[in-house]
């Protein structure tokens, strides 16, 4: 019998979920709203699917009761992950997401004592940027005593861009800008600051659920995280990000899936995501670190069913970010996966 549930499993990320979860011996439910796609993908994969709509909350109870967890997979997850969330507490079932967006990221992690007095765990964020960066920042935290600056510089290299993604972007650029200064979350404007990773590579300051995860778990108070940037378009998206925002999420409304051929297994298999943390103290100790893995999607699939079996096998209760519930060193248990100490 199914122990799980995949929501939003014909989307990108949702297929590479699948085809983990059924090369690891899984049989979850999938689960969406959209019943044809979920009938071509039960004809694939022989799995039982649910047509499910999250606005429906008595029908999703009912559907989570008995499973163990769900993972969402399934954006905009400022929309989902709250009905999602609450649905899984009434049927004590618990939650997992693969979203990094930052709002909704806290909004799960505010649901703490809900979640324990429930007796289950709601873990946001067990795909890409939050597993990987939130790993390398415990890591190379624990080298500075007393460590007050942490700064993380994520490079990812995937196979096109998922629509979940290009709504994520779209609502980054429409926020505005965020970092963690002196123990809080403070706003501040959209690529408020660049700098030159150890890769000698221009990145600029975005608002990520990263910030969020390398605080709890680490207490850093001081954190900055960014993507790729040179300084032109730092400024430009400075001057224009909530008319680009807007644009993204017209794009994503539209988009279908990832558009051209795909890319050849040995392309996928070139294709390296880097993250480098750098932290320091007031001391002047400092401690510098790159993270590696493979492609982004299909480097999230695995830590999301990895997160999963380690959920099974052992069971959290309460909010919690994945290095919260799963240690340190879970990240590392992805194939391809390893950290390098660069001072």
């Amino acid at each position: 019998m199914p122990t799980w549930m995949l929501y939003g499993a014909y989307g990108q990320t949702g297929r590479l979920i699948v085809d983990e979860a059924l090369r690891r011996g899984h049989r979850p439910i999938l689960a969406g709203r959209d019943a044809a796609k979920l009938q071509q993908l039960q004809r694939v994969t022989g799995l039982a699917t649910a047509q499910l709509s999250l606005e429906r909350a008595s029908e999703l109870r009912a559907a989570l009761s008995g499973l163990r967890c769900v993972v969402l997979a399934a954006g905009p997850y400022d929309v989902t992950g709250p009905l999602m969330r609450a649905a899984c507490l009434e049927a004590r079932c618990s939650y997992l997401d693969i979203n990094a967006a930052v709002d909704d990221f806290r909004d799960a992690l505010a649901c703490d004592d809900a979640a324990r007095a429930r007796g289950v765990a709601v873990i946001p964020g067990v795909g890409y940027g939050v597993v990987f960066g939130e790993c390398l920042a415990a890591h190379t935290t624990r080298r500075v005593p007393g460590a007050t600056h942490l700064r993380l510089s994520l490079a990812t290299e995937t196979e096109g861009r998922s629509r979940a993604a290009t709504l994520t972007v779209a609502q980054t650029l429409t926020r505005g800008g965020l970092e963690v200064q002196g123990g809080e979350l403070r706003n501040r404007p959209i690529a408020f600051s660049t700098w030159h990773a150890p890769n000698r590579q221009r990145f600029a300051a975005m608002p990520m659920a990263e910030l969020v995860a390398a605080h709890r778990s680490t207490r850093v108070p001081n954190i900055v995280a960014g993507i790729p940037m040179s300084l032109a378009a730092a400024m430009v998206v400075r001057a224009t990000g909530t008319w680009m925002g807007t644009i993204l999420a017209r794009t994503a409304a539209s988009q279908s899936g990832p558009s051209g051929a795909a890319p050849s297994p040995a392309t996928l298999a070139a294709m390296r995501s880097r993250i480098w943390a750098e932290v320091r103290n007031d001391d002047g100790q400092t401690a510098v670190a790159m993270l590696e893995t493979g492609e982004g999607y299909r480097a999230a699939a695995a830590a999301t069913v990895g997160a999963v079996e380690s959920l099974l096998q052992t069971p959290r209760t309460g909010a919690l970010t994945p290095v919260q519930a799963f240690g340190v060193d879970f990240a590392l248990g992805v194939h391809g996966t390893h950290i390098q100490e660069l001072q």
